[in-house]
Parts: C-alpha cells; structure tokens; sequence
C-alpha cells in the first residue's frame, strides 16, 4: 500500500496527477475521472504521460460514464499501481490540498487495466 499526500499552501500552485502523482510513481498514468475543458491529455514529457480514459468505460458488461459515475482513480502504464484520488481532473483544483491511496496489486491493476484501456488522444 502506498499513501500519496499533499497539501500546499494556497499561494503554490500544484496539481496532484501532474506534479505529485507521475513524478511519485514514475511512470506515465491513465486517469478515470471528471475532467474540465481545460486540462487535457497530456504526453509531452516522455514516459511521464497523463492520458485521460475515454468515456463511456465497460464494467462486467455494464456501460458507465463520466456523466453517472463520481468514481476518480488512475492506473500507472507500466506498472501493477492503482491509485484512488480525492480530487478531479480540472484546473479549479490546483489550488487545494489533495491525496491519493495508491496499491500496488497485479489482480486490481489488471481489472482496471482493461476498463481503461480506451484512451483519449494526446496533446
């Protein structure tokens, strides 16, 4: 189990997925989560790639969307990392403290591997 926290005071400017959660775990993340219009895929820096999964995702069979689900996790590419995250994809909440539990787990990644594995193109 990894616990991944952060607070920052409200002067610094950070983003969890991007500045704490890729340089953490050091790989490049497939992010499951409400998203704003502002920040999108992003695969500018080599193997430290943020890609958002594209909606609607299949669950045993079952359709979900962005819409109908509150759900906010991502999975690391490569890698076994799960990771549940407090805060959405979106712009607004650069400014607020933020925290992710993340598990590495073969059986948990490999589930969530195959609903994420539609993603969106890249920036």
């Amino acid at each position: 189990l990894l616990g991944i926290s952060c607070k920052f005071k409200k002067k610094l400017i950070t983003e969890i997925y991007r500045r704490v959660l890729v340089k953490k775990l050091k790989t490049s993340i497939k992010v499951w989560t409400t998203r704003d219009k502002i920040l999108k895929s992003d695969c500018r820096i080599l193997n430290r790639n943020i890609k958002l999964i594209a909606s609607p995702i299949a669950v045993n069979g079952h359709a979900s969307s962005l819409d109908s689900d509150v759900s906010q996790w991502l999975i690391s590419e490569p890698g076994n990392k799960f990771c549940a995250v407090d805060k959405p994809y979106h712009k607004s909440q650069t400014k607020e403290p933020a925290m992710a539990v993340c598990i590495d787990d073969a059986t948990i990644f490999g589930h969530f591997n195959r609903i994420g594995q539609n993603v969106e193109n890249c920036a």
